[in-house]
């Protein structure tokens, strides 16, 4: 992905839903606008990005982090690391916030196909505020340079030292203000190489704090057992935020459970008028949960994929076999596995 996939994907608008008809005035329309009607919903529910409270505060955290490294001096400013287990929202909720931060900063100029701005006088770039590069396996410094570098539209070859100075002149050039480096889970991190890696992130986060008081955050699949975390110049001025699977093992647990299948499910079932509108909090809330161990992307696949399946076949109820009909991901037939071989054994 570079800016001008960023720009599209952080200025198109959302789909946009259509209004609720009953099963009945639905099976009234013609064949031809039964189909767009589903079409439409289907393309907006996929769309929809769901955000759980906890990931809430986490964007709550980088706004205000962001906002104050802005009135800071230059120099080297606090950083963020976003860890959680695979496939739990960390990327999908980064670039759902970072969308909000570059709009945010374009202001009416997100409306432009191709935003610019004058870093000084007499000189026109292209303004990107936000940086997002996702790392490749065992990424050294020479491929950090080229992800950014080919993002911003540079030519990404050249000695590491020759790429380095590089991406300097594009962060001041374009005026960004937030560098993610997403699975940087993926960074080289052991060896001699290693501590080279993690010695240019700390300089990246300087010259960035230095150039336009910019915000460095790390995302990561468990970040906590990297050398990352335990490197004590970056612990130094760093903020870890960690997203996880909801559990169901406590009475609170289990109330922010449903406080998220509420999120999920409310305007959904909006689109089964005749359906309790508690159907996933209270009677599908464990079910919903065995099937897809708390992670929230499986949670709204899940909730999407039954009330399309209810509205294809005219149905304002879901059951527990609705559910299993539903394909997710083999993450979730493992933990499923595992559940049922955990139950099996504390039986006996």
């Amino acid at each position: 992905m570079d800016v001008r996939d960023w720009h599209r994907q952080a200025t198109t608008p959302a789909p946009t839903w259509p209004d609720p008809v009953s099963i009945t005035d639905f099976d009234s329309l013609s064949r031809e606008c039964r189909d767009d009607y589903f079409r439409r919903l289907a393309g907006a529910m996929n769309a929809t990005v769901v955000v759980s409270r906890p990931m809430e505060a986490v964007a709550a955290h980088l706004d205000d982090i962001v906002a104050t490294n802005r009135l800071r001096p230059p120099g080297a400013m606090p950083m963020v690391a976003v860890t959680a287990p695979f496939s739990a929202g960390k990327s999908t909720l980064l670039k759902h916030w970072g969308f909000g931060v570059y709009r945010g900063v374009l202001g009416g100029q997100a409306n432009e196909e191709r935003p610019t701005w004058s870093p000084q006088p007499g000189v026109t770039a292209d303004w990107v505020p936000v940086v997002y590069v996702t790392l490749m396996a065992s990424s050294s410094i020479k491929e950090i340079n080229a992800l950014i570098l080919l993002y911003l539209g540079y030519p990404p070859e050249g000695l590491a030292r020759t790429t380095t100075t590089r991406v300097l002149h594009a962060l001041r050039m374009h005026g960004v203000q937030v560098v993610i480096l997403d699975d940087a889970h993926m960074l080289r991190t052991t060896s001699a190489q290693g501590r080279a890696v993690l010695d240019y992130i700390k300089f990246l986060n300087t010259e960035l704090g230095e150039v336009n008081r910019g915000t460095v955050i790390l995302v990561g699949a468990h970040l906590e057992s990297t050398a990352i975390l335990d490197d004590p110049q970056i612990r130094a001025r760093l903020t870890t935020m960690t997203i996880d699977a909801f559990q169901i093992s406590t009475v609170e647990k289990k109330a922010a459970w449903q406080d998220l299948l509420a999120t999920a499910a409310n305007r959904p079932l909006e689109h089964l008028p005749d359906a309790a509108p508690d159907l996933f909090v209270t009677k599908l809330a464990q079910h919903v949960w065995r099937r897809t161990q708390g992670f929230v992307g499986e949670v709204a696949k899940l909730v999407t994929g039954s009330v399309l399946d209810a509205i294809h076949e005219r149905r304002s109820v879901i059951t527990h076999d609705d559910l299993d009909a539903v394909d997710l991901s083999d993450r979730s037939l493992d933990g499923q596995i595992d559940a049922a071989t955990a139950a099996g054994k504390t039986r006996r």
